[in-house]
């Protein structure tokens, strides 16, 4: 337990510092002369970093080294922050850098988590606040990517010899081909949600740097005991009585930055639990199923790219949006019960 507990926060750690440092190279990359250029690489970026996650999954999933992912993630991650002066080669090498890295930390972390959601959770809940205090740094001028680039470098070594023991998982009984397709549908289609929701709603108070920190805490703090609490009182019961208690605070608390932060914290209940359990119905394929949940959250954010925004005059449509994700995940999660 002490080992697992040791190797999760290993990841999770890693994983805030490998955002941070992709954000803070991406950052750099901006021209505010050349506002389109700017734009096409946060687009290729984001593509890249999420959309190749499936097919870096699966090709790990096959040769079994998930350590090997993370390492070439810590390295093309740092190499990216040496060559910041270089846009193209930056994006590229931070983009694959992510997605090698997630994957690798992703396998772990699910294999290590024997198909409850706790340790997921708590390996992608650092993410948000890397990427938070990313930001903070490049605005801030804080220090050189250079210093992120050596960190990242020691952490590719810690990664090579860190030990873990991943226990054998009792796998699922075998899906019927319907039910698999409608699981991964509902599930998915329930991902992409919560990223079109999370990234199209425009804050009035956005500027508030108070607000937003307690805004970054309440995502790492959902998605962190969201496992927790999900594996302790049931995953269907939590999930769905979450999303019921956050669809009105996000929806009519966006000029109240207390009740939206709140509704944001029961927001992401969920992902440890989608994630989880489309692992779990993909027996041996951790890399793969992670890789699906981060297309999920693309596709559902591609919109958002395109300025379309919601915010104040538009609650009712984004509270008939969190009640569909309630929806979608209760029937797949009571299709998954069911196999159990």
């Amino acid at each position: 337990m002490i080992e697992t507990a040791k190797t999760v926060s290993l990841y999770g750690i890693i994983h805030a510092l490998i955002d941070a440092t992709c954000i803070m190279v991406l950052y750099s990359c901006i021209t505010y002369n050349d506002l389109e250029y700017s734009f096409a690489l946060i687009v290729f970026y984001n593509i890249i970093a999420f959309g190749m996650q499936s097919i870096i999954g699966d090709i790990f999933d096959r040769i079994k080294k998930p350590k090997l992912s993370a390492i070439i993630g810590c390295i093309l991650t740092a190499l990216s922050a040496v060559l910041w002066k270089n846009p193209i080669i930056t994006v590229l090498c931070a983009s694959f850098g992510n997605a090698f890295f997630h994957v690798g930390g992703g396998i772990i972390c699910l294999k290590l988590g024997k198909q409850n959601s706790t340790i997921p959770g708590m390996y992608v809940a650092p993410g948000a606040l890397g990427l938070f205090l990313g930001m903070l740094a490049a605005k801030n001028s804080w220090c050189s990517p250079l210093v992120f680039s050596i960190v990242l470098f020691f952490a590719s070594a810690i990664i090579y010899i860190n030990k873990y023991n991943i226990c054998e998982i009792q796998k699922i009984k075998t899906l019927q081909y319907n039910k698999f397709i409608l699981i991964l549908t509902f599930l998915l289609g329930a991902i992409a949600i919560r990223s079109f929701v999370g990234l199209s709603i425009s804050l009035p108070w956005k500027e508030n740097i108070l607000f937003v920190t307690l805004l970054t805490l309440a995502v790492v703090a959902g998605k962190f005991f969201g496992g927790i609490i999900a594996d302790k009182f049931g995953w269907i019961k939590v999930t769905v009585i979450a999303l019921l208690i956050s669809s009105p605070l996000i929806a009519f608390g966006i000029n109240s930055p207390i009740l939206y932060i709140i509704g944001i914290f029961f927001f992401n209940f969920t992902m440890p639990v989608t994630l989880t359990a489309i692992a779990n119905i993909l027996p041996d394929r951790e890399g793969y199923a992670f890789g699906l949940t981060t297309l999920a959250l693309i596709l559902g954010a591609l919109p958002t790219f395109y300025s379309i925004k919601t915010g104040v005059g538009n609650e009712i449509i984004i509270l008939i949006t969190v009640l569909i994700s309630a929806i979608l995940i209760y029937f797949g999660l009571r299709e998954y019960k069911k196999v159990d």
